[in-house]
């Protein structure tokens, strides 16, 4: 319907206005709450413990023990050789042999270890921490060894050791 009004033509229509049935997404805020739930999840998930991966030329031994692991300098004792940081640091079977308790070259690289640490919280300007030892033995090493291995540790100044087992449940 038009109407004239001072010579002007002038339109009624009604504006009319339709509901959308459909609905928008907001994408934006279903991408925060996934966000947040994946750090939430991620974080919940890095408070279990520590990742550590057994050297593959180790057969773990099994046990009954639940403690959970934590963060320390990893020393290897496979059948054949002895390692810190998958660097050799002595033969296993000249290890048993020798005379003494003390194992040279294990002592020497954990000293190593050691220092680097302390230099390391030295010029990061914090207190300077124990860390500890994550010893991973070959279920078929001799006691010897082991007991050596356990001596030079703690000769170095490593009082607090781990072993890795696989949990048997």
């Amino acid at each position: 319907p038009l109407s004239i009004d001072g010579g002007r033509l002038m339109s009624f229509t009604r504006k009319v206005r339709r509901r959308n049935i459909a609905g928008n997404l907001n994408i934006t805020s279903m991408m925060d709450m996934f966000t947040i739930l994946l750090v939430f999840l991620l974080k919940s998930f890095a408070a279990e413990g520590v990742l550590i991966t057994p050297s593959e030329d180790l057969e773990i031994p099994v046990s009954i023990g639940a403690s959970s692991p934590k963060a320390g300098l990893e020393v290897n004792v496979g059948t054949q050789k002895i390692s810190v940081h998958s660097q050799v640091v002595g033969q296993s079977q000249e290890e048993v042999k020798r005379e003494g308790m003390l194992i040279p070259g294990l002592l020497e690289a954990l000293k190593k270890e050691k220092e680097q640490n302390r230099q390391i919280a030295d010029i990061a300007g914090a207190e300077f921490a124990q860390t500890e030892l994550i010893i991973q033995g070959d279920k078929k090493i001799p006691y010897k060894l082991l007991t050596k291995v356990m001596y030079t540790c703690g000769q170095a100044g490593f009082s607090q050791q781990r072993f890795v087992v696989y949990l048997d449940e």
